[in-house]
C-alpha cells in the first residue's frame, strides 16, 4: 500500500475478522419464514385471490410460476410509510435454517475478507470482491453445526433457496439501496440474495484447498454496496449461533439492531403486535396466539442475556388499546410500568387542560419547533424522496418557519385544507407567501430565537459522539463488574502484573528514542504517569477497558458509530 493510499484509509474504522454484521434490510424486512407450512401460499392460489394488488398479479403472471411458493407482506414503518414485499420461488421459500445459512455466509465472507478498511476519500469500506470461496465444512463449523453429511446437504439446499427466491419491493419500497439513498421499487425485476453458486465435491486435504477446489457463492451487488456504505448493524456470531434457531434468532437480530440510541443502550423498546407480525415475522390470528408463540423465544432471550424482561401493553393501564410488547434491556419491569402509567395519567390530565383551554380560546395558536422534522413532513404528506429534495433546496430553519405557517393556516381554515403537502410546497417554492410581513413576523422572530438558542447550546458532533461512547463503555464495564466480580478482579490483577513486567524496559527504550529524536513522546508520558499513579493512570485504565471490551463483546468505536444518531 502506497503512502497516498494509506492516507485514504481510516484505521479506526475497520471490519475485523470477528466483525459479525448484517444488511439492515435483512433485519427490517421479512426475508425468512419460520413455520414449515402455514406461512407460505401456493403461487396458483395467490393468482386466484381477488384481493391481490395489480403489481403482485403482474409479477405472478410475468414469471409464469404456478407450483412454487409465495408470500405477500404489507406493513407500516415507524414513519407511517406503507411497505410491501413479495417473496416468490419455484420451490420452497427460505425458512429458519436458510436464514442461518445466510447469516453464516455473510459472517464467513467478512471473516475471509478482513481486515476491510474504510476509505475516507470514497466514504465507504474498501470491498472489491463479491464472491465467497469456502468449503461446506468451513461454513458448517462457522454455524456451529456438526459436519456430517446431513447438515452439509441442508446447507446446500439453503444456498439453492437463496439463489432461487426473488424478492419484489412495492408501494414506497421495502428494500433500501444505501448507495443511491432510495428504496427499490419493483416493476418486473426481483432481487435474490445469491446471484450464482457452485458446489465442489472434490475430496482434498485442507492444506491443498484453493479457490478452484472450493465452493463459491456470488452475493447480490446490493448486499455488497450496503455493507460498503455502512447500511449495517453489528451482531455477535457467538450469541446468534448459540440461540435456538427460528423466532428466537429472528427476535435477537431485530432487537440488536434497534436497542441503541445516541446515548447508548435504551431502557426498553416498544413494538406493536402488527409490526412484529411482519418484521420477525410471526403469524397469528389472535393476540393470545402471538403471546403463546413468543413465550419460549422470549424466555430464550432472557436466558441468553439479550433482554432482562418483557411485558405486554394490553395487560396494564399504560395507554389506550396498547397492543404492544415492551422489551426490557435494563432496569426493573415494575418501575418502567409505574413510570409509563404515571406519564399516561399526566398526559390525560394535560389533555383535559388543553381541551378546556381550546374551548375557551378557540382562535389561539401556539408555535412549537417540530421535535422530529422528518416525521412532521411525513405526516404532512411528503415521501422520503421529496423530504430529501426539500433539504437539498431549502435551509432546515426556513422549512420549519413554513411548517409553522402551515399549521397556523390549518387552524384558521378549520380543516378545509385537504392538500397540506401541496400548500406547503407552494409556500416554499413560490414567491407568493412572504413571511416578512407584519402578520407573520412573530413566526420569523420565534424560529430565529430558537435557532440562536440551539446554536449556543450545541456541542460539536465529535464531542457528542465521544461522550455517548464513553458513557456506553463505562455502563457496560460497571455492569460486567457487578455481574462477574471474580473475573473482573482476575483481569484487573493480571493487567497490573503485565504492565509492571514491561515498565522498566519500556521507559528505557522510550527515553532513548526521545533523546535521539528530541521530540516529546506521548507514549513515554503514559508510561511515566503509570509509574506514578498505577491503577489511576490512563495507560492502566485503557488496557483494562480494552480487555473487558474484548471479553464482553463491547462495541468498538466504529461499531458504536453505526447505531449512533445525532439529535
Amino acid at each position: 500500500m502506497s503512502d497516498n493510499e494509506k492516507s485514504k484509509v481510516n484505521k479506526d474504522k475497520i471490519l475485523q475478522e470477528k466483525s459479525f454484521i448484517m444488511d439492515i434490510n435483512i433485519l427490517e424486512a421479512p426475508f425468512f419464514l419460520f413455520n414449515q407450512s402455514n406461512k407460505a401460499m401456493k403461487v396458483k392460489d395467490i393468482k386466484k385471490n381477488p384481493n391481490t394488488t395489480k403489481e403482485v398479479q403482474h409479477i405472478l403472471q410475468f414469471h409464469g410460476i404456478d407450483e412454487g411458493e409465495a408470500k405477500y407482506f404489507n406493513w407500516r414503518d415507524s414513519k407511517g410509510m406503507t411497505r410491501e414485499m413479495l417473496a416468490l420461488t419455484s420451490g420452497k421459500l427460505p425458512r429458519k435454517f436458510t436464514m442461518d445459512v445466510w447469516y453464516g455466509i455473510v459472517g464467513l465472507y467478512i471473516k475471509k475478507s478482513s481486515p476491510i478498511f474504510y476509505n475516507n476519500k470514497m466514504s465507504c469500506f474498501e470491498i472489491e470482491n463479491d464472491r465467497l470461496y469456502f468449503t461446506l465444512y468451513e461454513l458448517a463449523k462457522f454455524m456451529k453445526l456438526t459436519t456430517g453429511g446431513a447438515n452439509l446437504r441442508k446447507i446446500q439446499d439453503g444456498i439453492r433457496q437463496l439463489k432461487n427466491t426473488q424478492y419484489y419491493s412495492f408501494s414506497n419500497g421495502s428494500i433500501y439501496d444505501k448507495k443511491n439513498e432510495e428504496y427499490i421499487k419493483t416493476s418486473e425485476r426481483g432481487l435474490s440474495l445469491i446471484l450464482e453458486y457452485e458446489f465442489n465435491s472434490k475430496k482434498q486435504k485442507p492444506s491443498s484447498w484453493d479457490n478452484k477446489s472450493k465452493c463459491w457463492v456470488q452475493l447480490n451487488s446490493l448486499v455488497i454496496d450496503n455493507i460498503k456504505h455502512e447500511f449495517i448493524k453489528y451482531l455477535n456470531s457467538e450469541t446468534y449461533f448459540s440461540l435456538p434457531s427460528g423466532i428466537t434468532r429472528g427476535l435477537y437480530t431485530y432487537l440488536e439492531g434497534n436497542k441503541y440510541t445516541n446515548n447508548g443502550l435504551l431502557t426498553y423498546i416498544k413494538r406493536s403486535f402488527n409490526v412484529l407480525a411482519n418484521k420477525i415475522p410471526v403469524e397469528f390470528k389472535y393476540n393470545s396466539e402471538l403471546k403463546k408463540k413468543l413465550k419460549k423465544p422470549l424466555e430464550n432471550l432472557i436466558k441468553g442475556g439479550i433482554i432482562t424482561d418483557y411485558f405486554y401493553g394490553d395487560e396494564y393501564i399504560i395507554n389506550e388499546k396498547d397492543y404492544s410488547i415492551y422489551f426490557v434491556f435494563k432496569g426493573s419491569k415494575d418501575d418502567i410500568i409505574k413510570e409509563l402509567q404515571k406519564k399516561y395519567q399526566e398526559k390525560q390530565n394535560e389533555n383535559k387542560k388543553l381541551l378546556k383551554l381550546t374551548t375557551n380560546k378557540e382562535d389561539s395558536f401556539t408555535m412549537e419547533i417540530p421535535k422530529n422534522l422528518d416525521e412532521t413532513l411525513a405526516e404532512i404528506g411528503f415521501s422520503d424522496k421529496v423530504i430529501k429534495q426539500l433539504y437539498l433546496n431549502h435551509d432546515k430553519w426556513d422549512i420549519i418557519k413554513y411548517v409553522i405557517w402551515l399549521q397556523k393556516q390549518l387552524q384558521e381554515s378549520k380543516g378545509t385544507v385537504k392538500n397540506k403537502a401541496g400548500l406547503l410546497r407552494f409556500a416554499l417554492e413560490s414567491n407568493e407567501v412572504n413571511l416578512n410581513i407584519p402578520k407573520f413576523k412573530e413566526i420569523i422572530e420565534f424560529v430565529d430565537k430558537q435557532k440562536e438558542e440551539y446554536e449556543k447550546s450545541k456541542l460539536s458532533k465529535e464531542d457528542i459522539f465521544n461522550k455517548a461512547y464513553e458513557s456506553y463503555v463505562s455502563e457496560e464495564i460497571d455492569k460486567f463488574k457487578k455481574e462477574d466480580d471474580g473475573t473482573y478482579e482476575i483481569i484487573y490483577d493480571n493487567i497490573l502484573i503485565n504492565i509492571d513486567a514491561q515498565l522498566d524496559k519500556q521507559l528505557a527504550q522510550l527515553r532513548l528514542i526521545q533523546n535521539e529524536t528530541n521530540e516529546a513522546l506521548e507514549s513515554l508520558e503514559l508510561w511515566e504517569e503509570y509509574k506514578e499513579k498505577r491503577e489511576k493512570s490512563r495507560l492502566f485504565i485503557r488496557n483494562l477497558n480494552n480487555s473487558i471490551k474484548t471479553l464482553r463483546g463491547i462495541k468498538t468505536k466504529e461499531e458504536f458509530q453505526i447505531d449512533f444518531k445525532f439529535i
